[in-house]
Order: structure tokens, then C-alpha cells, then sequence
């Protein structure tokens, strides 16, 4: 049952990405699926549930790990890893489906007005793990007091996203470990 139902959302998200929600009909989704319509019909009301759908599975599912509460003991390196991880798994969820290393932006782009108020929260969250780690790192004497936590985790956030969106420009399929040599990088500059 879960098979069938990811089977159509994987469908759908390549049709997105290849035609755009509003060209994509849920009669080319059902016969890119291979399945009936009443199949497609048992798992979605419509195609804006699908749609739904194949944003959580492709996109919003990856800001859980980020986004859970600040630890008074989490390290600023155990937390990077953890956001890395979660971008790397989102990557390579997109690329089951498309080869197109440019559909995870596309995507993002599409369905920014919708998730706007979501993204944000799990922005902020994610902000607000980091600078938790990067405190805890300079009580640990791992990181220099002279640098702000709150500093280090925008430019953790940012040196992510940018080297995602750098490598996804350039067609390299390296931005997970490209990450984690400037990230580690960077926190080698902390101390």
C-alpha cells in the first residue's frame, strides 16, 4: 500500500519538475504511474493533495532532524553533520526520481509561496539549534569566545545552503562532502 502510494508521488514529482504544477494533469500522472485512476483516487482526493504529498516526501520530511530542540550538550560539529546528513538524503531522495540536479531549487522555488511559513519556522529552529551548539562549544573550550553563536550559526546555515546551490550550478554531484570540507574548514577557523 505504501509502495503504491510513493510509486504516484515519485510519478508526480517528475511531472512537476518536468511540466510544472499547472501542466501537469493527475490523467498524466495516473498513466506515467502505470497504475488505474481509481488507484490514484484511493490514496489522493485530488491533484493539489498530491502535490502536497510530494512536497512533504520530497522536501519537508528532511527539516525534521535539523530542527529538533537545542541540546545543552550537542557539539556545533555533531550538528552539522546531522544537517549535512539530512541534505544528503534529500538529494539523493530527488535524484530516485530525476537524474536533473537542478530539480531540488526548481522544486524549492515552485513551492516557496506555500511552504514559505514552514521553511521559516524550521529555519529558525535549525538557527536556534546551532547557536545552542556553537555555545556549548565555547563553554567546552572548542570555540573561540571571541565568535558569536549566533554569528556562527548564520554562517553555518549559509555556507550549507551556498554550497548546495554552488555545486547544483556547477553539476557537480560532490555538495554533501563539498560541505563538509567547508564546513570543516570553518570550524577549524573557530578555535
Amino acid at each position: 500500500m505504501k509502495e503504491t502510494r510513493d510509486t504516484i508521488i515519485e510519478h508526480a514529482f517528475s511531472l512537476f519538475m518536468e511540466r510544472g504544477y499547472d501542466s501537469a494533469s493527475l490523467a498524466d500522472i495516473v498513466k506515467a504511474s502505470g497504475l488505474s485512476k481509481g488507484a490514484v483516487y484511493h490514496h489522493f482526493r485530488d491533484k493539489q493533495e498530491l502535490h502536497d504529498a510530494a512536497i512533504e516526501h520530497f522536501f519537508l520530511r528532511f527539516f525534521g532532524a535539523g530542527t529538533s530542540a537545542p541540546s545543552p550538550d550537542e557539539s556545533l560539529a555533531a550538528v552539522l553533520d546531522d544537517l549535512v546528513a539530512g541534505y544528503e538524503r534529500l538529494l539523493l531522495s530527488v535524484a530516485t526520481v530525476t537524474p536533473d540536479q537542478n530539480a531540488y531549487y526548481r522544486f524549492l522555488f515552485s513551492i516557496l509561496p506555500k511552504v514559505r511559513v514552514t521553511l521559516q519556522e524550521a529555519i529558525a529552529a535549525t538557527r536556534a539549534r546551532l547557536t545552542q551548539a556553537a555555545r556549548n562549544d565555547q563553554n567546552a573550550g572548542l570555540l573561540a569566545m571571541a565568535h558569536k553563536p549566533e554569528d556562527v550559526a548564520d554562517q553555518c546555515l549559509a555556507m550549507i545552503e551556498g554550497t548546495g546551490l554552488l555545486a547544483t550550478l556547477e553539476g557537480r554531484t560532490d555538495a554533501p562532502d563539498a560541505m563538509r570540507r567547508m564546513l570543516g574548514g570553518y570550524r577549524a577557523s573557530l578555535q
